[in-house]
């Protein structure tokens, strides 16, 4: 279960020797961008010594970050290393004005609402501090200070100026300084991690005490777990016997009790505990892991996410799909954590920390430039995920998760979940993926002369991205299943693509002339998929520990070419339904280039699959490209004058025919193997001779 799987990520990083910055880093929203305005408007309350008779004191508002503009834009970039002495989490559902969950320092976000309500009065400021305090487990502020401490923030709130159409975010602090457990101290040194001067003790400086502060984080983080139930028995995850507290936890929000199903609870908040109970160190390493699995998550790539939902045998469906608005479609997320092989083997403090390393250098997400470029895989998973070095070893695996839906509600639908993958395999797969993207632009260029770096651009784009070629090859409901099966290296199925094609080209033949552009971006496809297949299964996939053996629909495009129009006669032979496809491609296309020049009258020729083949509205089928096409040119040739078919052309034709009567129960057995070979063989025709601009609009119009 995923709960397992994220306290097998915290526990390391509990051990491992992470500093209390660090851990605070992880399971707080400080350094957010969703938070960074919060920081512009700060506001500290000094707090004198419980029984003192001083008043507490507000400092002037603070500003932790700074502007910056670039390219002409202006942001805010916040202090995250002053903002770590005041950490704080921002909801992830229900009403955000209102409090929730448990707080372990008395460190509170204020949204505008809150801003805007200090400003008119103090008693704003008091109820929005009694709700909070409820809250913040083993804090306690005396009643006639908590009043004073109202009317000191709403003074200070009331010098701002705020417009009407401002939106004002800030933060409310309460600092105590004074105390063995208190959560800060202070110094006689201005620092750059202080939070601010001292009213209270001039001279002196507000120092977070950030062990002190760790430990109450994780004291209000046990709260939200006690909070639906506890109970005393074994822990459900280490075995450990003790008071154990429910999984509940705000930092993992697919947990929460309105989920009914599949959950063994049903919704009810009292029996959360009896299902999974966690003891304390289980609970922290949950929170951690869920943190971290947070802050890893990213948007699956918005190209992948049309072809999810695009039909796969049908290219106008798939067209009326690619031009809806994204905002219609499900946003999908993804999250690739890594795990170790074996839990034990962390006892070793070179592993471990490796893998602790391992985890900070994949959360930080470094530019994609230079050698940190080479260490993205999005091009294999779909979303944004950096390894580095250290989790190469043998003893770690990722772990890949898939879903979409509105977590701050806990409404998640897990899509995928793939477990063991070994990280050198994304890399080998990221090569694979490169060399699969240039074969496309090679194809792309050869098929139309006068395509732009941009569309060239965009399909380097396109095809060096796996979960595309999957998406498209196979259909949205299988590409997860695919994914997995060439992430583990098991051998991938050449024929369903094949079939898919075919039907999409199929789709696409009623249209004809018009259609042709798209149709040369579906042998694009397929073609570059079956190289793709081809390479992946000489090179990567294993079958019984052994490098994957594979029959392929055909040879390779380029020697076909070269054995249908330059090899000798004699020896042309077609080995599969594909191949003579590929070579009645080839051949009929060759013949309509001349049959165009044969029938042209002024600027314009006859296209002879349209009038001669494609009769009467008829599909294209095999039998329809023997028959009333490769069969019928010689006595089409007799018709023209100008139509004058060389004896080497008649030879390889006639070589054909016999070929594809000796094919014939095949061929309609695999009527898609051979009709998506067809296309290809004849958009590919003469792909490779030197063009000219002339030649390349004759060329167009043999086509209409």
């Amino acid at each position: 279960m995923i709960i397992e799987d994220l306290i097998r990520l915290g526990k390391p990083l509990l051990d491992g020797g992470l500093s209390a910055r660090e851990i605070l880093e992880l399971i707080s929203d400080v350094n957010d961008a969703k938070v960074k305005n919060f920081f512009r408007h700060v506001f500290l309350v000094e707090l004198p010594q419980l029984g003192s008779n001083a008043k507490p004191a507000v400092l002037p508002m603070q500003v932790w970050g700074q502007e910056e503009t670039k390219e002409g834009k202006t942001d805010f970039l916040p202090d995250v290393t002053r903002a770590l002495g005041a950490p704080f989490v921002l909801p992830t559902g229900g009403n955000p004005l209102h409090p929730q969950g448990r707080y372990g320092v008395p460190v509170y976000p204020c949204w505008d609402r809150h801003i805007r309500d200090f400003h008119k009065s103090a008693d704003s400021v008091l109820s929005f501090l009694r709700g909070r305090l409820e809250r913040t487990p083993g804090f306690v502020v005396e009643e006639p200070v908590m009043q004073k401490v109202a009317e000191a923030v709403h003074a200070e709130v009331g010098k701002l100026s705020i417009g009407t159409r401002d939106k004002v975010l800030g933060v409310l602090i309460l600092a105590a300084a004074t105390g063995e457990n208190a959560a800060y101290e202070y110094g006689d040194r201005s620092s750059a991690v202080d939070i601010g001067t001292s009213k209270l003790r001039p001279g002196n400086f507000i120092v977070p005490r950030l062990n002190r502060i760790l430990e109450a984080v994780w004291e209000a983080k046990y709260e939200e777990g006690k909070s639906m139930g506890t109970r005393t028995g074994s822990c459900s995850i280490c075995g450990q016997d003790g008071t154990l507290v429910s999984y509940y936890c705000k930092a993992w929000p697919w947990a929460l009790p309105e989920w009914n199903c599949p959950l063994p609870q049903g919704g009810k908040e009292s029996l959360m505990v009896e299902g999974i109970a966690l003891d304390d160190r289980c609970y922290r390493a949950l929170t951690l892991g869920a943190c971290v699995f947070g802050k890893l998550t990213k948007l699956v790539q918005p190209l992948i996410t049309r072809d999810l939902f695009s039909p796969v045998a049908d290219r106008k469906g798939h067209n009326t799909v690619s031009r809806r608005d994204l905002r219609d479609l499900p946003t999908i997320r993804g999250s690739a954590y890594l795990l170790p092989l074996h839990d034990e083997a962390l006892k070793d403090p070179s592993l471990q920390q490796d893998f602790v390393s391992g985890i900070q250098g994949m959360l930080s997400f470094p530019e994609k430039e230079g050698p940190a470029l080479k260490r993205y895989v999005d091009a294999v998973i779909g979303f944004d995920a950096f390894l580095p070095k250290e989790v190469d070893r043998a003893d770690f695996r990722l772990t890949l998760a898939y879903f979409h839906g509105d977590v701050g509600r806990g409404d998640v639908h897990l899509r995928a979940f793939i477990q063991d993958v070994i990280p050198p395999t994304l890399r080998r797969l990221m090569s694979l993926a490169e060399a699969t993207a240039e074969t496309a632009v090679m194809l792309l260029r050869g098929l139309r002369a006068d395509a732009s770096e941009g569309q060239v651009a965009y399909y380097r784009k396109l095809y060096r991205s796996l979960p595309y070629l999957l998406a498209r090859a196979y259909g949205g409901a299988y590409i997860w299943q695919q994914l997995e099966t060439a992430l583990h290296r098991r051998p991938l199925d050449p024929v369903r693509p094949m079939i898919h094609a075919a039907r999409r080209m199929e789709s696409l033949v009623p249209g004809l002339p018009d259609t042709m552009t798209e149709l040369a971006d579906e042998v694009i496809f397929h073609l570059t998929f079956l190289e793709f297949v081809d390479r992946y299964q000489r090179e990567l996939a294993l079958s019984n520990g052994e490098k994957g053996r594979h029959e392929m629909a055909m040879r390779h495009w380029k020697e076909m070419l070269k054995a249908i129009a330059d090899g000798p006669v004699d020896e042309l032979r077609y080995e599969s339904p594909a191949e003579i496809g590929f070579a009645c491609g080839v051949l009929l296309r060759q013949f309509e280039r001349w049959y165009w020049s044969a029938t042209k009258v002024g600027q314009e020729g006859k296209n002879f699959l349209k009038h001669r083949v494609l009769v009467f509205g008829s599909d294209l089928s095999p039998e329809a490209v023997w028959k009333r096409g490769l069969a019928k040119l010689f006595d089409v040739a007799a018709r023209y004058e100008k139509l004058h078919l060389s004896d080497d052309f008649r030879r390889r034709v006639g070589v054909t025919l016999a070929e594809f009567e000796r094919l014939q129960e095949a061929v309609r057995a695999n009527r898609d193997a051979f009709m998506s070979a067809f296309w290809s063989g004849h958009a590919l025709q003469g792909y490779d001779k030197p063009t000219t601009s002339e030649s390349v609009g004759e060329n167009a119009r043999a086509s209409r």
